[in-house]
């Protein structure tokens, strides 16, 4: 990995890989390892740890030793983790990785900042998220508002990222802030797409880009979907709609995940949730900035083209897939 190159063509811009870690010390070196070995000649490695408490310090300190390592205090979970790294990365593109996510080869970091340099006009990237071992689509990630059946390989503006496999220009972050920290953990990449489209950022979902999902199951409790995305649907629709509007987000989604609860049994979790996701109102409203009409407009004729409610069911066929 080199920091920095001297050319005397214009200076490729400096890319800032941010890789979110708790535990999955097997993970985190497959992922550090394909960070390392991108082929771009300017770019830095951030590693933000959430107080793991396994000895990751010295494994980077004997691994990657060039490698800029925050450790942090506590478990701030994905949304103070992901911050830690974005006000500590210096570079004009912000790549966040989860821990189980890995470039699928040496070239993505530079065909990333190839496409930025391409649309001036994009200001965010969603990447293809695939499976390790098949190299295939994984549709579990696939929130996006078209078919992935037909559009899997086709650029298009969408309103959808995830979190932990995107690359964002600076600028972004400077306009509309981080991730908003007492979500802690699920639909933190909801609540920042509403907010970076209310600013008239646009998002691509760029299928060149292809990223590997190993889908750790160290750390992730059976519980902590059914609690957390109860919980930060409720926040989300208070904080960012216009109160019908949330509304008409809101019921929905909480019929989604009561017929989730219904199918595993979490109904301890669910309740939780709901409980505590109306209770943290009054916290959540200090910072209530409900989106415009033409956010909401925009973001509509995104969704004009979602697939139909059974089709998307048809994914969480055999379990809720959270």
């Amino acid at each position: 990995m080199t920091n920095s190159i001297e050319t005397l063509a214009a200076p490729m811009p400096l890319v800032s890989v941010v890789i979110l870690n708790y535990k999955r010390r097997d993970a985190l070196a497959r992922t550090l390892a394909a960070a390392c070995a991108q082929d771009y000649p300017n770019y830095e490695i951030i590693v933000v740890d959430n107080n793991s408490q396994d000895g990751t310090p010295e494994f980077l300190q004997s691994e990657a030793p060039d490698v800029t390592l925050i450790e942090l205090p506590e478990n701030r979970g994905a949304c103070g983790g992901r911050n830690a790294g974005i006000r500590a990365a210096r570079g004009d593109i912000i790549i966040t990785l989860d821990n189980d996510i890995y470039f699928e080869s040496p070239l993505e970091v530079a065909k990333t900042a190839a496409v930025f340099e391409a649309r001036p006009d994009i200001h965010v990237l969603a990447f293809q998220l695939c499976d390790p071992e098949t190299g295939r689509l994984r549709d579990r990630e696939w929130c996006h508002p078209k078919n992935w059946r037909d559009f899997a390989q086709t650029e298009f503006e969408t309103n959808y990222f995830v979190e932990g496999a995107c690359a964002v220009r600076r600028t972004v972050f400077d306009t509309c802030g981080g991730y908003y920290e007492p979500l802690y953990i699920g639909c933190e990449g909801y609540d920042l797409v509403l907010r970076i489209m209310d600013r008239g950022f646009r998002i691509l979902y760029c299928p060149r880009i292809r990223l590997c999902h190993m889908m750790s199951q160290d750390t992730r409790t059976p519980e902590r979907p059914y609690y957390f995305y109860t919980r930060n649907y409720i926040w989300i629709a208070y904080k960012d709609f216009p109160f019908f509007n949330g509304m008409k987000m809101l019921v929905p989604k909480l019929l989604m995940m009561l017929l989730f609860t219904f199918r595993s049994n979490r109904y301890a979790a669910f309740l939780r949730g709901l409980r505590d996701g109306l209770a943290g109102l009054r916290l959540v409203g200090r910072h209530r900035t409900p989106i415009s009409t033409d956010t909401l407009r925009r973001y509509d004729e995104l969704d004009r083209c979602r697939p139909a409610l059974w089709v998307r069911l048809a994914r969480h066929r055999k379990q809720p897939q959270l």
